[in-house]
């Protein structure tokens, strides 16, 4: 089913001087780039290994970063407030559900406090999301990277909680981001092809904004972010 998108969308290749003037934000320069100081459900048990059609991606991604919690058949969530979430196409598809996918774990969202999985992650429909990027009036926004071009592949969606990040460890996608959203109001991403915002910035996400396919100068280049 078709996305639609809540809120107006500003997909533009737009110079990084340009985007730096629109967001009014002034980013480290790329020499002094510094990092910012940044329940299992009853079948499938963490410790006896993640299940779906998907457990082996999973299960590569605990290893870089354990403490993730299966939640659907296409999805897992990193608690402790930060709403960090990856999402894997189920296979033969080329993009990831909207919202958790299918086969969500209710009990295990509600053993981590959550009760509300659309006002949290969107429904499946993606009314309250762009591209699957959830976001919405009674939604939470997040900010998102794709492994494919036209929002496909992986979603990778984080909230401004996650001021910083490696791409490679602990998140298992360095170097594989070919398009991007933005839907959070209150968070203006800078990327760098350099592990702990270090390197070239490669672009600036302002708030509201995505890209449905990176130019072959940054695709599958982003090391590591920082938000604003």
């Amino acid at each position: 089913m078709m996305n639609r998108p809540t809120r107006r969308v500003r997909a533009a290749a737009i110079g990084t001087a340009s985007l730096l003037a629109l967001a009014g934000i002034a980013f480290p320069s790329t020499a002094s780039a510094q990092p910012l100081t940044p329940a299992p459900t009853a079948g499938a048990p963490i410790a006896a290994g993640v299940t779906g059609p998907v457990a082996a991606e999973m299960t590569a991604m605990l290893k870089l970063n354990p403490g993730g919690i299966q939640v659907s058949d296409n999805a897992m969530v990193w608690p402790g407030g930060a709403g960090t979430t990856a999402v894997w196409p189920s296979p033969g598809q080329k993009f990831a559900p909207a919202g958790l996918g299918s086969n969500i774990r209710y009990d295990v969202l509600k053993s981590m406090g959550i009760d509300s999985v659309t006002s949290e992650f969107g429904d499946e429909y993606g009314v309250e999301a762009v591209h699957g990027c959830p976001s919405g009036v009674t939604v939470k926004d997040y900010y998102c990277f794709y492994t494919d071009i036209a929002f496909g592949g992986r979603r990778l969606q984080f909230t401004g909680a996650t001021s910083a990040a490696n791409a490679g460890n602990p998140w298992s996608f360095d170097n594989q981001t070919s398009s991007w959203v933005n839907t959070d109001t209150n968070v203006i991403v800078g990327v760098c092809d350099g592990a702990n915002q270090t390197g070239t910035i490669l672009w600036i996400e302002p708030e509201n904004s995505a890209v449905s396919a990176l130019s072959t100068s940054l695709n599958d280049k982003l090391s590591s972010w920082y938000t604003a």
